[in-house]
């Protein structure tokens, strides 16, 4: 293991939820560009079948699984499936999430709270729960969740996203603790922590709720402001990390949480 081949995913499966879109499109074509076959689950299948299409653009297969991974059942058909058309899986990149509502925590019904904490949190616990079985009988594995920045950041007043950030930093200290759990397997659990990516459906969703509001996106361009490279960050700039966690360039890394944020914190 040298130079580049540290970073080789050929012969490798990967499984990646809400890669229909956004980062999760990223993921798969970065997992694809550097070798790997990628599942792609997706609760839009139109989304997924055109990133896979991305992924065979660069001469990898793909397959897609519509899921909602919110439900256990729907979570263990894709995992099923994937073994069924691959054989086994070696990376789980747990990406599926979204911000649904930026209410005070006063003002936010419960139904909400569960809607968060279910996409953003609960989800990538199914599918850990699903996948690490697989991984144990190959005494190896990479799971990669997704989290957020907001997990090192005092709370937005502006954007009003706690509970958001609270299931993301539930996320992350999960992601630390299995790692614990499962290392002796063979199993490496680690977390990215993404800044301000405007290129995803976060970022478009915020924009959405924001609607006219002029002085939060006056708010928006000083936080901006704030970042040590004077800039929002690209989908495609999260990709190398995903790489490197996927890869044997990381084989002795588990437990961690990786921010990207271009210097925010």
């Amino acid at each position: 293991m040298s130079g580049s081949n540290m970073f080789d995913l050929t012969g490798r499966i990967a499984l990646v939820t809400g890669g229909g879109t956004g980062m999760g499109r990223c993921f798969c074509e970065g997992l694809a560009e550097f070798g790997a076959d990628v599942a792609i689950a997706d609760i839009d299948e139109d989304a997924a079948k055109e990133t896979a299409g991305l992924v065979e653009k660069a001469g990898r297969k793909a397959i897609v699984i519509k899921t909602d991974v919110t439900k256990s059942s729907e979570v263990e058909n894709m995992v099923s499936e994937t073994v069924k058309q691959f054989g086994k899986i070696d990376i789980l990149l747990n990406n599926a999430g979204a911000i649904m509502g930026l209410n005070l925590i006063h003002e936010t019904p419960e139904e909400l709270w569960d809607k968060i904490i279910a996409l953003n949190f609960k989800a990538a616990f199914l599918c850990t729960k699903a996948v690490i079985p697989v991984m144990q009988k190959q005494k190896k594995g990479s799971i990669i969740n997704t989290a957020s920045v907001g997990i090192v950041l005092p709370g937005d007043p502006d954007m009003k996203g706690s509970i958001y950030d609270a299931a993301k930093g539930g996320l992350a200290v999960f992601s630390r603790k299995a790692a614990s759990e499962y290392g002796r397997d063979g199993i490496r659990i680690n977390a990215i922590a993404p800044g301000m990516i405007p290129g995803t459906n976060f970022g478009a969703e915020r924009k959405k709720l924001r609607g006219n509001d002029t002085t939060a996106a006056d708010k928006l361009q000083h936080r901006i402001s704030t970042i040590a490279l004077g800039r929002p960050g690209k989908p495609e700039e999260i990709k190398g990390i995903v790489i490197y966690l996927a890869s044997d360039a990381a084989s002795y890394t588990t437990g961690q949480v990786f921010v990207i944020d271009g210097g925010m914190s």
